[in-house]
């Protein structure tokens, strides 16, 4: 799942045997040399990451995640809780908290899902379905309401015109058509 051009690219060198190798030594005996979990999980894809994950769990038997909960604590956790969740189920996670409790984070919905293409839509309602046991589009219909749901639900059902294609005409009366319903009323 990528969206406009990556900040992390995927290290050229890499080798998810020797990163868990290295991982698992900056985690060895008293302390934690937090510079070593940095420059390999700061600086990998998020499908490095869960690759370095699966070799660790395949190494030496043990839960890459939970180690790192183990040895770190705080925002530092919290950061590196996200950056080793696949990024569907880091979205559907976003989304649930997005919904969930009193009021709606609608700036919150708006960037997740007016930002994904069909194809993350799909994986991100897929991870939701899996991890909630209850469909993307129901959870969002029914937190939400009016046009602003509609909006949503209709990005959620990920089938929206994608391509580099721009009808300009249609995009000048649309422009004129929201201006009128709103400031020009």
């Amino acid at each position: 799942m990528v969206r406009g051009t990556p900040t992390v690219l995927p290290y050229e060198y890499f080798n998810p045997a020797e990163d868990a190798e290295a991982l698992k030594d900056a985690m060895k005996g008293f302390g934690t040399d937090e510079d070593v979990i940095i420059s390999i999980i700061g600086r990998r894809t998020n499908r490095q990451r869960q690759q370095i994950a699966e070799e660790y769990k395949s190494s030496y038997g043990d839960d890459l995640i939970d180690r790192l909960k183990s040895e770190v604590r705080g925002d530092f956790e919290n950061v590196l809780m996200a950056l080793m969740t696949p990024t569907k189920n880091y979205m559907a996670t976003e989304v649930r908290e997005a919904i969930q409790g009193l009021g709606t984070d609608e700036d919150a919905l708006i960037e997740i899902l007016a930002g994904c293409c069909n194809e993350e839509m799909e994986e991100i309602a897929e991870a939701y379905q899996n991890l909630y046991d209850t469909s993307l589009e129901d959870a969002v219909a029914s937190d939400t309401s009016g046009d602003f749901r509609n909006l949503l639900v209709a990005l959620v059902q990920g089938s929206r015109k994608e391509g580099h294609f721009v009808d300009e005409d249609a995009a000048r009366a649309d422009a004129i058509t929201l201006y009128e319903a709103g400031e020009g009323s």
